[in-house]
């Protein structure tokens, strides 16, 4: 088998993992199941991957670099600090609405070296959230007087309060509407006059679309 079946191969496991995993969470995933997914051995997949662990860990790698790839690509392509934050925020719940709230959880929980990739993640939205802020007031479309450091940890905190599932659970809630939400609440929170306008022009040109 050549270098370039051996890299096909291994990318359609990981590919196959990460759907897996991304619907029914990573605990109830076996490495059986993943095999199956893919049409091949169990023993093949020991071929390329040590454990379920490093599965685990190249996953999220792999969705923490595609997903900071495509947020810069939607900053830098962004009018301003509020198109940014509603395209970016846009991407992120079409992320979200294919995950299981059970992943992070697992992860959390069984597989500490993928939480912590899990964490820089966190990490580098953090700080793409206080560049947005320092973006939007400079442009004069949010406020001047903006705690930065404390709104960008409440932005993630939102974010993850979302995967709570003692407080919205997947029966009652829909994730997607409970990641808006809380994205509304928060714009609106540091717009002024000038931002709330372009807000509300945002708004309703999606609406029509």
């Amino acid at each position: 088998m050549d270098l370039k079946e051996n890299t096909e191969v291994k990318d359609k496991i990981l590919q196959a993992a990460t759907d897996l995993f991304w619907r029914y969470g990573i605990r109830s995933i076996t490495m059986d199941e993943i095999a199956r997914e893919v049409a091949v051995s169990k023993k093949t997949i020991y071929q390329y991957f040590k454990d379920k662990n490093e599965i685990v860990c190249l996953v999220m790698e792999r969705k923490h670099q595609k997903q900071m790839k495509e947020m810069s690509k939607l900053e830098s392509s962004s009018e301003n600090a509020i198109d940014a934050i509603l395209k970016v925020s846009d991407f992120m719940a079409k992320s979200f609405s294919k995950l299981t709230p059970s992943l992070l959880l697992d992860a959390k929980k069984y597989h500490p070296e993928a939480w912590e990739i899990h964490q820089s993640r966190r990490d580098s939205i953090l700080n793409s959230i206080k560049r947005n802020i320092h973006w939007g007031i400079q442009d004069g479309l949010y406020r001047k007087d903006l705690p930065i450091e404390y709104l960008a940890i409440l932005r993630m905190e939102q974010v993850e309060l979302a995967f709570d599932a003692r407080k919205f659970s997947n029966e009652e809630y829909d994730l997607v509407k409970v990641q808006l939400a809380f994205l509304d609440h928060f714009i609106r929170g540091l717009v002024t006059l000038q931002g709330f306008q372009l807000l509300e022009m945002y708004k309703n040109q999606k609406h029509h679309d």
